[in-house]
Formats: structure tokens, C-alpha cells, sequence
């Protein structure tokens, strides 16, 4: 009766803290987030206008319908987010964006594996490329990747340095896509932002990049490849091929600081040597570093083409302390100085002005027009290589590198995702961990000949090589 009493004892305790564990858990409200969600994007977002335009209106009525049923019984913030991201890939724009930044660490999910256990099993049955055993640049950690579902793949951490990242926890969970996989992180859900396996190199869009060690292994070039995203580098390295190429890799534009760094460490090296190829594969975008390249492509003034901002009154009060600078506290960066002309800042100064009153849908702004010092002999030629993970600035780079007569586009289509673009302050939701941003702009491209669906497709199509021989291969065109 006692040992019967103790273990009834220990059974209530542990009900008693799963209980609190439970309650413990973070709620939402799911109709309510999913209620702001489509009233700020009806209001504010500037491809819902152009949805309208295209017919769309029923099939958008019909989803919503759909996710307002389901969301009103849900309270769980993982399961409501999967609503709202079901909202916002409607749209196929991936600068519309939804993420949950999970700080509720009840929710994560342990699954220890030892790796020689891991090892000793891999070779049971038929394995795919991704699965195996990946290390990061620093080799801070160690990630089992494995099969658990026929479209789902859990990323476990075997090792890690840093003691809140302990072994056992599913960093990533990979989901099969058209093209390659989707992820979320272990605190971190996110749209369908792309991750591509390339050969011996697991790239998840370009936020972080993994290497093969186990069955296969890198080759000298991967490793060296896999090395340059250490220390938050994002890929950045510039080596000479040869008396007459070099090369500037550029993985992602996240870090302007340290892309004006490599340039100016290579000026000298670049301005001497006959042809440039910059190789942007891999890059989802980021920030504007690619205008440290406009010196080695620029043949003539380079016109951005207008934008068009959507005029609700949340853009605007938003906006015009972004026009009002432009016009009254103008950059001291050398690199814009000639851009800043009388007459662009009378076109701010007006559109300031103008955009309160206007009953419009839509407003033109002004853009800068981008010069440099001089038109360089050398390099002669400028090769840029892209891929299917490019978007955002690097696909904007693509767009405004066709004014240029230097420059050869070879790889493959880009992501697609820059018909809209610019985003109003963080729209703020019911449940705080979830982040929303809505773009209130479109390009000038987007009415005419939208690419979102499309991408921008290189004059060189390289899809037919081996990506390993694309480098080789531009050398011998240009």
C-alpha cells in the first residue's frame, strides 16, 4: 500500500507540473491577429489593388472565409500562425512578411541522437541527399539531418558550443518544396523562404549555410566556400583567378559594412585586372551594398525608375518623415553626392507637399538618378552570376546593371520577388511574437511586366552545366 501510495504521490506531481507547464504556454487569440492581419492589408498593402485588378477578388473571399473558420476555436500560436501564413503567401510576394519569433521554450522539440547510433543506421535503407550529418562554418555545431515523414525532414543538434543550443533539440525542420525545401527553426517561423542543396552545401536561403561531413564530404572548394560565412561574413571573398579574371563573391547584401570593407581592401587589384565576375549566387538580398560595385560597371547615368507608393493614410504618415529627409537633411556619402540635384530636391519637396492632399491610389516618387566619377578602362567586362535564391536587392541590382554595356547576366532565374517592395512601419499585431511587415510600394516595372512569378532571367543560361564549371565557363565568354 505505501509503494502503491508513493507512486500515486509522484503520478500527481508530475500531472500537477505537465498542468503548469501547459498553462504555462503562450495563447493568442487567432481570429483577432487574423482580423488585424486582413484589415491593415487591405488597407495598406500595395499589391492588394493590383489582386483586385487581376480577378482574384472571389478566390480571396473564399480563403478568407476558410481561415476565419478555422481560426476562431485556435488559441495555440503555432497553429494560428500557419493560419495567417496561409494569408500572406496568397499573395506570392515575399517581401509581404509574416513571422513568429517563438520565445516560448515549452514548445521545443527534443529528439536526442547519438551520432554513432546515427552513423551505424544511416546506411539501413535508401537515404536522401540531405540527410546526414552537416557542421556550420566555425564548426561551433553539429546537426543530424533525417527523414521523419515523406515530406518532412528534422535537423537535430549533436553538438554545439554554445550551452542554450544543447544537443537533442531540433534546430530545423526542412519541408519538401517545388524546387527544394522550406524551413522553420526551432525559434523561428517564417513564409516559404527557399533552402537549396548544393551538392555538399545545405544553403538556407541566405541566413546561414551548412556543410556536408558525413557519408559525403566537402571538397576543397566547398570547405573554402563554407569558410566565408564564418564570423558573420555572409559569404564575402575576393581572390584573383588569373592575370586577366577576378573574383568577388557576395552571399548575401545584409552587410553593407563589411561589402564596402572587401572593396576597398581589392580596389587596386580590381582596377587593374581586365575582367570582373561577381558572383551573387545564393543571395536573397538585404541591404543596397551593390552600389560599391557601381564604380566597375557604370557607363552612364543610371535612372532607377520611379516607384509608386499606395495612399492610405497609415503609408502616408509613415512616409513623409522619409520624404521630408530626403529634401531638408541629404546623405554626406560621397557616393550620392551628384544625385542630390536642385530638381530632385524640388520633386521630394513637392511630393511632400502633394501627397497629403492627393485623392489617388497611387503616387509616383521620385527617385535618385546614380552617377559615378568616371567611366574605368578596366575592367573591361563585368560578369554577374545569379541563381534561383537571389531576390530582393539583388534582383533589383539585376534590373538597373542592364544600363550598363559592361555587364553579361549568366545563372539562372532569380527568386522573384521585387514587383513590390518598401514596407510601412512594423504592423503590430494582438499576439507581440508575431511580426508583420506589408509593403506599401511597387517597382516600375510591375504593371507592365511583373516578375514575381517569372524572376529575372540571365541572358546566359547556365542551367545546362554543372554549377561547379559556371565560373570556368563565364571566364572563357567574356
Amino acid at each position: 500500500m505505501r509503494k502503491l501510495a508513493i507512486l500515486r504521490f509522484y503520478l500527481i506531481v508530475c500531472l500537477l507540473m505537465f498542468s503548469q507547464q501547459v498553462e504555462a504556454r503562450e495563447q493568442c487569440n487567432c481570429l483577432a491577429n487574423l482580423d488585424t492581419t486582413i484589415k491593415k492589408t487591405e488597407l495598406n498593402y500595395v499589391g492588394y489593388p493590383d489582386m483586385i485588378a487581376r480577378k482574384l477578388l472571389p478566390d480571396y473571399k473564399k480563403m478568407v472565409k476558410k481561415l476565419r473558420t478555422n481560426a476562431a476555436a485556435l488559441s495555440d500560436p503555432q497553429k494560428c500562425f500557419q493560419i495567417l501564413k496561409e494569408y500572406v503567401i496568397f499573395f506570392n510576394d515575399k517581401h509581404f512578411d509574416i513571422e513568429y519569433a517563438v520565445s516560448d521554450s515549452t514548445t521545443f522539440k527534443y529528439n536526442r541522437v547519438n551520432e554513432k547510433a546515427f552513423i551505424s543506421a544511416y546506411s539501413e535503407k535508401k537515404r536522401d541527399a540531405i540527410e546526414g550529418i552537416w557542421i556550420n562554418p566555425d564548426s561551433s555545431m553539429k546537426l543530424a539531418v533525417y527523414k521523419v515523414d515523406p515530406e518532412t525532414y528534422q535537423a537535430v543538434i549533436l553538438e554545439s558550443r554554445d550551452a542554450k543550443l544543447k544537443p537533442g533539440l531540433v534546430y530545423y525542420t526542412f519541408k519538401k518544396a517545388k524546387d527544394g525545401f522550406t524551413f522553420d527553426r526551432y525559434d523561428w517561423m517564417t513564409p516559404d523562404f527557399p533552402v537549396r542543396l548544393r551538392a555538399a552545401l545545405l544553403y538556407v536561403w541566405n541566413f546561414e549555410v551548412w556543410g556536408k561531413v558525413y557519408p559525403a564530404k566537402m571538397t576543397t572548394d566547398e570547405r573554402n566556400t563554407l569558410s566565408t560565412w564564418g564570423n558573420y561574413n555572409f559569404g564575402l571573398d575576393c581572390r584573383k583567378l588569373d592575370e586577366d579574371h577576378i573574383l568577388l563573391t557576395i552571399g548575401s547584401f545584409n552587410r553593407d559594412d563589411k561589402i564596402k570593407e572587401i572593396i576597398q581592401k581589392n580596389d587596386s587589384l580590381i582596377r587593374a585586372t581586365k575582367n570582373l565576375i561577381v558572383d551573387l549566387r545564393g543571395n536573397g538580398g538585404g541591404n543596397s551594398g551593390w552600389s560599391y560595385l557601381l564604380p566597375y560597371f557604370y557607363t552612364q547615368p543610371i535612372k532607377q525608375g520611379k516607384s509608386y507608393l499606395r495612399l492610405s493614410p497609415e503609408n502616408i504618415k509613415s512616409n513623409l518623415p522619409g520624404i521630408k529627409a530626403m529634401y531638408e537633411n541629404t546623405p554626406q556619402d560621397p557616393r550620392w553626392k551628384r544625385s542630390y540635384t536642385p530638381e530632385i530636391l524640388a520633386e521630394y519637396r513637392k511630393a511632400y507637399q502633394q501627397i497629403p492632399q492627393s485623392g489617388a491610389q497611387f503616387y509616383a516618387l521620385p527617385t535618385l538618378t546614380l552617377y559615378a566619377d568616371s567611366i574605368l578602362k578596366t575592367p573591361e567586362k563585368v560578369a554577374l552570376v545569379f541563381d534561383d535564391l537571389g531576390g530582393s536587392s539583388t534582383e533589383y541590382f539585376f534590373y538597373i546593371s542592364k544600363q550598363s554595356s559592361k555587364v553579361k547576366r549568366y545563372g539562372e532565374r532569380t527568386l522573384g520577388m521585387m514587383d513590390y517592395m518598401g514596407v510601412s512601419e512594423q504592423t503590430m499585431l494582438p499576439f507581440k511574437d508575431y511580426y508583420l511587415q506589408i509593403p506599401d510600394r511597387k517597382a516600375t516595372w510591375t504593371d507592365t511586366m511583373p516578375t514575381n512569378k517569372t524572376g529575372f532571367v540571365p541572358e546566359y543560361d547556365l542551367k545546362h552545366l554543372p554549377r561547379e564549371r559556371w565560373i570556368e565557363h563565364i571566364k572563357r565568354d567574356l
